[in-house]
């Protein structure tokens, strides 16, 4: 990956982050993860971040826990019926083991997990980015395929707006604005632990 750059979007300006675009392609890293592991590290918030959206009310971070267990060779079961219950489960499960509070609650469900990725063959795409501002009235869209933004600071004029498309963790340092807003538009799924949040 490139020096990192920074983005700036004048007023009125509309912007799609995706490492699908030649304009931001060389800000972005893929990241094949092996394990159930890496997937948290590389997007979980820190225990700090974790506590800060709690005080705030961003966004309900405890773990749920599954109401039943999967065995990993179910996935791959010959009836459709146990192997799609099993995937839903999983993925479930999963979100909740990343992005929640309490990972060793999941631990039964690790070899589970690491069978999912290698099914689904996972990406992990994270864009580094120094800066980040956005003008009046400019919309920076977050596509669905970007799964964490790095960046220094985030600015969000009063009009300005950052569209978030897909499940997101933003990892920055500061945040500024009157009143920032992030919009997330992408269809929720139930069981799924979508964060707009950032990591200070």
């Amino acid at each position: 990956m490139s020096e990192a750059q920074s983005l700036t979007l004048e007023p009125g300006e509309c912007v799609t982050l995706s490492p699908d675009s030649s304009r931001f392609k060389k800000a972005y890293q893929q990241l094949y993860p092996r394990n159930a592991d890496e997937v948290r590290a590389a997007l979980a918030l820190s225990d700090d971040a974790l506590e800060s959206v709690r005080k705030a009310g961003i966004c309900s971070c405890a773990s749920k826990l599954p109401a039943a267990t999967v065995a990993a060779e179910d996935l791959e079961a010959s009836d459709s019926v146990t192997r799609a219950a099993a995937l839903s489960l999983t993925y479930q499960s999963f979100n909740n083991y990343v992005y929640g509070t309490n990972p060793a609650a999941f631990t039964n469900l690790v070899p589970a997990f690491n069978r999912y990725l290698a099914l689904n063959k996972a990406v992990i795409n994270i864009v580094a980015l120094l800066d980040i501002e956005v003008g009046d009235g400019a919309t920076l869209t977050i596509s669905a395929s970007t799964h964490v933004v790095r960046a220094r600071k985030i600015i969000i004029h009063r009009t300005g707006r950052i569209v978030v498309r897909g499940s997101t963790t933003f990892k920055i340092v500061s945040l500024e604005g009157l009143r920032p807003r992030i919009i997330d538009t992408g269809p929720i799924t139930a069981g799924t632990a979508t964060l707009k949040t950032m990591e200070h």
